[in-house]
């Protein structure tokens, strides 16, 4: 049943959207719910909306009891590196941080469900990766604080809905980025007198779920990967995620190395990461500083070299390396 919604809905619902403050949000909210006429055919709606008016004030309760302004959009840095997921509204966005972490965001397909960033922690061959699912962008309003988050970030992923106008929802989502000074180091004909922030953007097209809609990603991909890397993904049949992934951890530039006392074997579990181009000398102070004092030589078994090879403080190591340190 269709929901047949008033124009003061809309009006509502655009008060609800620039609404800045928590208590601003609230009462933008409540007044929304308000617009929704009582039939079955907003059942669903008003339900979501409900459900959000809940968080909200248990946000806002939380904040009041610790005496202090809690901001909703400030997130601990947490693991090897951080990823922002970014788009417009209803891509995808929530569900893609459900799919690749542990983490349990509101989803629905109701516009807006995330209005402030939600974090979890992707593991990828014992790297720990934390994504953040950041409010919808919109041309016509977006919280300017989650572009702190963003420019922050060590890689972006722009989330693009292949069944709905893809060009056009990659477009606006490049230029609202590009217009909060964030580029991706290959756009090279930038023309800023501000800063710039430099983030590395992958492009990611979800619900290509059908080989019927191969065709419609092969045009699109036609278009932008000459400049941009884009990949398709269904998140409905969990179809490619797992090379999402290896394209993530590709795309941030670092490597794991493992840490070996003499005569013993190292633990595979807990390796320690750099960036590429690492030296030894590196490796040895985030092991210890002690270390990269009194460092004399160190045992590499990897790319590039014989097992258990004698190198200096100087010497570049690889993904997958294995080092035993000597003072």
């Amino acid at each position: 049943m269709p929901a047949n919604l008033p124009p003061e809905y809309f009006s509502a619902e655009r008060e609800f959207k620039e609404a800045k403050s928590l208590e601003e949000k609230i009462q933008a909210l409540e007044d929304l719910i308000s617009t929704i006429p009582k039939h079955k055919g907003t059942d669903k709606l008003r339900a979501d909306y409900r459900r959000k008016l809940a968080k909200l004030k248990s946000t806002s309760q939380a904040a009041k009891k610790a005496g202090k302004h809690t901001s909703n959009f400030h997130i601990e840095r947490e693991g090897a590196a951080r990823v922002s997921v970014v788009g417009m509204p209803n891509t995808g966005k929530s569900s893609l941080l459900c799919k690749l972490t542990h983490a349990t965001p509101e989803v629905s397909d109701s516009p807006f469900t995330t209005w402030a960033p939600s974090p979890g922690m992707m593991n990828y061959e014992n790297v720990q990766i934390q994504l953040i699912d950041t409010p919808p962008l919109n041309k016509d309003y977006y919280e300017p604080e989650i572009f702190d988050i963003i420019k922050s970030s060590d890689l972006i992923l722009v989330l693009i809905d292949l069944l709905a106008n893809p060009i056009e929802q990659f477009q606006s989502s490049i230029e609202i980025l590009n217009g909060n000074r964030i580029y991706s180091p290959h756009q090279q004909n930038v023309t800023e007198d501000r800063k710039i922030f430099w983030v590395p953007i992958l492009i990611i097209v979800n619900k290509d779920d059908d080989a019927k809609l191969d065709e419609d990603f092969a045009v699109l991909d036609e278009l932008l990967h000459n400049e941009w890397e884009i990949v398709s993904i269904s998140l409905k049949n969990e179809r490619n995620l797992e090379e999402l992934k290896r394209l993530i951890f590709s795309h941030l530039k670092i490597i794991r190395v493992y840490s070996k006392p003499p005569h013993k074997e190292f633990d595979k579990t807990q390796p320690f990461i750099l960036g590429e181009g690492a030296t030894i000398e590196e490796f040895a102070m985030q092991v210890h500083k002690d270390f990269y004092d009194k460092l004399k030589t160190a045992r590499v078994w990897g790319k590039g070299v014989y097992d258990g090879q004698l190198v200096g403080r100087d010497h570049i190591i690889y993904d997958g390396d294995v080092v035993e340190l000597h003072i």
